[in-house]
């Protein structure tokens, strides 16, 4: 299958080569390996320059021309003519016609095979400055001297193309299969092809051709394994060579073992064969900590060996591998414990039950869940006892595989155990049915089921479980209760989870300090628990709500990137969960076009394994976003998705409800987003969750809403960081009618960092001053409102309203928002639970205010402006 595909991610090269041109410089190198785009850049450079008006020429040297005399240029070549001189001369002449004005600019791609008379032909012009000279050569090819010359002794412009960054490929892959890549899926191509074009081109419409890369829902995902086509087997191959034994086996042991320290690479192979290696471009070494690491020149390197070495081979290097890095490193290296046991899984070695059990919890604790499994499987083979069983089925919970983990545990003896070992089993598999296998009744009969504990550590476990269960189903206050006589540090295997659970209730409650202080003491246990990579997330998710909450949008932003950053480092999954959390904190900034790019890829991705856990949690910020963006249609979408999931847990119900009540506004219908977000509020403070009650009544206030003067007063007395307090400000400056305060809390809203509410509270202001007849105040905020509205990317009622003032009541331009999205008159009267005969007297009305003449002349004064990705 072929596709057509763009060239991405060179623009400043591209404008290098431009640069160059305009200068008259003599010439541009473009120097890269095999495949990494030096022809498409040099082709594109050269379109531009013919659209400027440039005469372009383009010729390639060849293997097949160059023992053949000007090979490169037989097309310019005069027919009849014997002189070489004189045959020169003509070349040259055709080339840079000397009757023309406009700047001419040849490209010679492949410049290191041109053959020698090819070579002066180019040397003359650029000595004579006869036309800007761009040349493409491929790194670690022979170049014949007298092509070397001709950038050597002149001024050329050297750029190096460097392989496609991982967004680039992303951005890539988006565009040619036009639509949305799963991130899992592009780092994997981006990362088997090193972020070469050709090798990604080959694979991808390999794969797709296949079914192995396959669209589902909304979004392209790679199932099943690679499958390297032949002709990138062909280009690999033709690359590396004939290879003597000695450096074909350097090759291998690093296709096993990559990356290697160098002392460790030298003590399994000859070093002179390592150093052939290195001289023929195959491998790479790099400074790394206080050595040197060792590694294929290219992924694919590796790959195309593998499949073409005996098993028998590859079995032996793995072992050899093994013994060597078992000998050589600290045995508290996670790293390389988990590195060890991976190569004796497929090795000759004899399995070691102690090896694999701290392999596979250096697994979990690294994120790699599929690998966890396999080792703590193996582990079980040997006769390991219940450990590993424990591991097994915790990283299949964790990989949204909760039946798989369920017959693990299912499998236990549990007779066997003794009352701490049974209490952590009870916690794992009730903790199992609880969050992977969506069943809360379940959980609680299952740990209900189990005997009275006779150790403290076994009924810390139990309290533990509890503070988990009553958190999961929406009654914080039993959380709290079953959590007073926990000490986290006691329980580090679930104490990570109890302090994830403290700090979301404390973020809900206000109690800011208390939320990030549990934070930290999760943080701190993280480092020394089977949890932490996917707990940290969990964490970092409950402080950023902790700090958006409060109002403290910066420290928000700088948990986020921490969170990204950490993220970087671990595989699959958790990249998604750090853009997760980037994305909510960008939410909360008011940064929506961040937030929708990175709650989309991140829901998208985490939808798939964890439909009804991660992918149902973060999918709520996205159709917020979307909404607040004006892409309501796209939000009606997500929030529609969520309604055919069977979530019996943590339903985030004031999240779900803001999110269906920016689409109500965003929709037109005003009242029923206010009556949304006020119940939302209201069950909030049933709860205690004051700081979330905080936000549903400022959002309220943001659509118009002027009774939550009261109660956001008394609840800045109880909630902390600077959010009550400004929304106080705001909703009081509402019900007043007060633009002059209004306009200091758009301010204000914006100092902490919350630039949607400062483009509401600005919007609103601008209409207060309106009211006033103050018309030169009312367009300064105005004014100020789209500058807001740019940063933010926000398409807000308010924003609509202030942005095209109408002599409507509030009401009448509700409807017309209404008739605006497409509804007919019942449908709007079903909206707003009204007659049909009231919603026509209203449109009458307003017809009659506007000077409209028909119903659609009249919803085109409200309509609203498209917003797309």
């Amino acid at each position: 299958m072929r596709f057509a595909w763009p060239l991405i991610g060179r623009a400043q090269e591209i404008q290098a080569i431009e640069a160059a041109i305009t200068a008259a410089t003599p010439g541009v190198l473009i120097c890269g390996s095999q495949g990494v785009g030096k022809t498409c850049t040099a082709r594109a450079a050269l379109e531009a320059a013919a659209e400027r008006g440039c005469v372009t020429r383009w010729t390639a040297g060849t293997t097949s021309a160059r023992n053949i005399p000007l090979g490169a240029f037989t097309s310019w070549a005069p027919t009849g003519v014997t002189d070489t001189l004189t045959l020169l001369r003509g070349v040259i002449d055709a080339l840079v016609p000397a009757e023309s004005s406009a700047r001419v600019v040849l490209c010679v791609d492949d410049a290191h095979l041109l053959d020698d008379l090819s070579a002066f032909v180019v040397h003359q012009i650029v000595v004579r400055g006869a036309a800007t000279v761009i040349l493409t050569v491929r790194d670690g090819e022979p170049t014949p001297a007298a092509v070397g010359d001709i950038w050597a002794k002149t001024r050329f412009e050297r750029i190096d193309i460097a392989p496609l960054s991982l967004d680039d490929t992303a951005q890539l892959l988006t565009e040619v299969l036009s639509g949305p890549v799963d991130p899992i899926a592009a780092q994997r191509l981006w990362k088997i092809t090193g972020g070469n074009g050709l090798y990604l081109q080959n694979i991808v419409e390999r794969e797709v051709a296949d079914g192995r890369l396959v669209r589902q829902d909304r979004c392209w995902r790679w199932v099943g394994e690679l499958v390297v086509p032949p002709g990138v087997v062909g280009l690999v191959e033709s690359r590396i060579g004939a290879l003597p034994p000695p450096v074909g086996e350097v090759i291998d042991v690093l296709a096993v073992g990559e990356p290697l320290q160098l002392g460790v690479l030298r003590r399994i192979c000859d070093p002179e064969a390592i150093e052939e290696a290195e001289t023929r471009g195959l491998i790479s070494l790099e400074p790394s900590g206080a050595g040197v690491e060792v590694r294929l020149a290219h992924p694919l390197y590796g790959e195309v060996r593998r499949r073409r070495a005996p098993r028998s081979r590859l079995r032996r290097l793995r072992g050899v591998v093994a013994t060597e890095l078992g000998a050589c490193s600290a045995p508290d290296d996670v790293r390389m414990v988990v590195r060890r046991a991976a190569l004796s899984l497929e090795s000759d070695l004899d399995p070691d039950a102690d090896l694999l059990i701290r392999a596979a919890y250096g697994a979990v604790w690294l994120g790699e869940l599929t690998l966890a499994d396999r080792l703590a499987e193996a582990a079980a083979g040997s006769g390991a006892g219940p450990e590993p069983r424990f591991i097994r089925a915790h990283a299949l919970s964790w990989s949204g595989r909760g039946a798989e983990a369920e017959a693990v545990f299912a499998d236990i003896d549990t007779a066997a155990l003794s009352d701490e070992e049974r209490a952590r089993f009870a916690f794992l598999r009730s903790s199992n049915a609880l969050w992977a296998l969506g069943a809360p009744e379940h959980a609680k009969a299952l740990m209900d089921a189990q005997p009275e504990f006779t150790t403290s550590v076994g009924r810390a476990y139990r309290n533990a479980f509890l503070t988990v269960y009553w958190f999961a189903t929406d009654q914080p206050q039993a959380a709290v209760q079953a959590s007073e006589t926990l000490t986290l540090q006691d329980i580090p295997v679930v104490g990570v989870e109890i302090a994830w659970a403290l700090a979301q209730i404390a973020a809900d409650v206000g109690r800011t300090a208390d939320a990030v202080a549990d934070a930290a003491v999760g943080h701190a246990v993280a480092t020394r628990t089977l949890d932490a990579p996917q707990m940290r997330f969990n964490i970092a998710d409950a402080e950023v709500s902790a700090l958006l909450l409060a109002g403290r949008t910066a420290d928000a932003l700088g948990v986020a990137a921490d969170t990204r950053r950490q993220a970087a480092d671990l595989p699959g999954t958790a990249r998604l969960l750090g853009d997760a959390v980037a994305g909510r904190a960008a939410l909360g900034s008011g940064d929506l076009s961040s937030a929708c790019s990175l709650l989309s890829r991140a829901a998208d991705g985490l939808s798939d394994s964890h439909p009804d856990g991660w992918g149902y949690r973060y999918r709520i910020p996205q159709a917020t976003a979307l909404a607040i963006s004006g892409r309501t249609d796209e939000a009606a979408v997500v929030l529609g998705d969520l309604t055919k999931i069977r979530r019996r847990f943590r339903m985030l119900d004031h999240e779900h409800s803001l999110a269906r009540a920016w689409l109500a506004a965003g929709q037109g219908a005003i009242s029923e987003a206010i009556a949304t977000v006020r119940d939302a509020g209201e069950r909030c403070r049933v709860k205690g969750q004051f700081a979330a009650e905080v936000l549903c009544l400022q959002t309220a206030t943001q659509f118009g809403d002027r009774s939550g003067v009261t109660r956001l007063q008394e609840l800045s007395a109880v909630t902390e960081g600077p959010r009550a307090g400004v929304a106080a400000r705001f909703a009081r400056a509402m019900a007043e009618g007060d633009a002059a305060a209004l306009s200091t809390v758009s301010q204000d809203f914006e100092s902490i960092g919350d630039l949607v509410a400062a483009l509401d509270a600005c919007c609103h202001a601008a209409l207060a001053y309106r009211r006033q007849d103050l018309r030169g105040s009312a367009l300064r905020c105005v004014a100020r409102a789209a500058a807001l509205a740019d940063r933010c990317a926000a398409a807000t009622p308010a924003l609509r309203q202030a942005s095209e003032p109408l002599p409507l009541t509030d009401r009448e331009a509700e409807i017309v928002m209404l008739i605006a999205e497409g509804l007919s008159n019942r449908e709007v009267a079903e909206r707003l639970t009204l007659s049909v005969r009231t919603v026509e007297s209203h449109i009458y009305r307003a017809m009659s205010k506007t000077g409209t003449s028909c119903r659609d002349e009249l919803a085109a004064l409200l309509a609203r402006p498209a917003r797309t990705q």
